[in-house]
């Protein structure tokens, strides 16, 4: 008895961000799509999971640009430093709008 080695298909980015248009556009279930296709379901479904990994990290703004006169008349050295889980921190300085240091935080909560 000889049994043969099944190698699987590798697939460029270009080829995955296509099939996954395709199946996008397509109407079919991931199981239709994927056996059309020849490809295996759990194989279309970790794509699937990676490109929304993608596209939520890519949606997130890369960067918040605040006024730069915070407080009129305040010394230059009196600040608040926010420090949030994941290492995000948001250094304001004293006088700041509460609505406005509300909003951030929620903002960078989001992140």
């Amino acid at each position: 008895m000889r049994s043969e080695v099944v190698r699987r298909r590798r697939y460029t980015d270009g080829e995955r961000a296509k099939l996954l248009a395709g199946y996008r556009q397509s109407g079919l279930t991931q199981g239709e799509f994927a056996a059309r296709n020849g490809l295996s379901l759990s194989c279309l479904s970790i794509w699937l999971r990676r490109s929304r990994k993608v596209e939520v990290k890519s949606s997130r703004p890369a960067l918040l640009r605040l006024p730069v006169d915070l407080t009129p008349g305040r010394p230059a050295g009196a600040a608040y430093r926010i420090g949030f889980p994941g290492g995000h921190s948001l250094e304001v300085a004293a006088g700041f709008r509460v609505e406005e240091l509300r909003e951030l935080c929620q903002l960078l909560r989001a992140l």
